[in-house]
């Protein structure tokens, strides 16, 4: 119980913190509703182009294509595949979602207690180096992930209201929606967390840090999704095979940051 006590203070610190922090106010309201609307539109677009509604550009085609795919491997009407194809899309939002917000958070987390002139008492206490770290990388990635969760689950709902009243079919997300949303989205976000601590700790502005980390995450992981994007919704073991790899990842992370975190470098640097 006693380690815990100086990780709930810190967690209840940063939350007063977050609260005050007017950049995060509009993430947090706007990417959510996005994402809840955005699973209804992907699959009223994708029925309108089944039905014949909407003219079939390129990218719909592909997905038509797939939907087609998934649905002669699993022995399905296409136009069940295509709503279920539709749904595991719209999971790569969320998983992208959690990136964006914490980026965000996660820019401020130590270099703008440093200018609130707020880090050094903190780090001049008895918490440990893997307190502090946690409870930082808590803070700024629950919040995202907990509205990516919600959002996913509301856009979940609009999309299923959205197919039925387009072809009276009711078809609920599969394994590789809720997998990516409650699995793989939350290990992006710590991901992110933990290489914005890093910059944070390194950098002497914000700004600077949010457009690095920036810089460093948002290139990779595109490259890396659009690589294995297509394998990860068609393929379940390839899903479950990059949770895998993002835990590695998260656990390596979490070791080089608190590796490189000199809490006497850093308040002799920033005096």
């Amino acid at each position: 119980m006693k380690t815990l006590s100086p990780l709930r203070w810190m967690l209840w610190r940063e939350y007063l913190d977050q609260r005050q922090n007017r950049m995060l106010w509009p993430v947090y309201l706007i990417m959510p509703l996005v994402g809840a609307a955005l699973p209804a539109i992907i699959a009223l677009a994708t029925a309108a182009a089944l039905a014949g509604k909407a003219p079939i550009e390129p990218e719909m085609q592909s997905m038509l294509n797939a939907a087609q795919l998934l649905a002669s491997t699993q022995g399905i009407d296409v136009t069940r595949a295509a709503a279920m194809f539709s749904l595991r899309m719209a999971a790569g939002y969320f998983l992208l979602m959690p990136l964006a917000i914490v980026s965000i958070a996660g820019a401020y987390a130590i270099v703008g207690e440093k200018q609130q002139r707020t880090l050094e008492p903190v780090l001049a206490t008895p918490m440990s180096t893997p307190q502090f770290l946690l409870a930082k990388l808590l803070a700024v990635s629950l919040p995202a992930v907990i509205a990516s969760w919600i959002a996913a689950l509301l856009g979940a709902l609009a999309s299923v209201a959205s197919f039925w009243w387009a072809h009276g079919l009711i078809v609920w997300p599969d394994e590789f929606y809720w997998v990516a949303v409650f699995v793989l989205a939350p290990q992006i976000g710590a991901m992110t967390a933990l290489v914005c601590l890093r910059v944070s700790a390194r950098m002497q502005d914000p700004q600077a840090a949010n457009q690095v980390t920036a810089l460093i995450l948002i290139p990779l992981l595109l490259i890396v999704f659009s690589l294995i994007g297509p394998a990860l919704v068609l393929h379940f073991g390839a899903l479950l095979g990059a949770c895998a790899a993002f835990l590695a990842i998260d656990l390596a992370l979490f070791a080089w940051v608190r590796r490189g975190f000199n809490r006497e470098e850093i308040l002799c640097r920033w005096r």
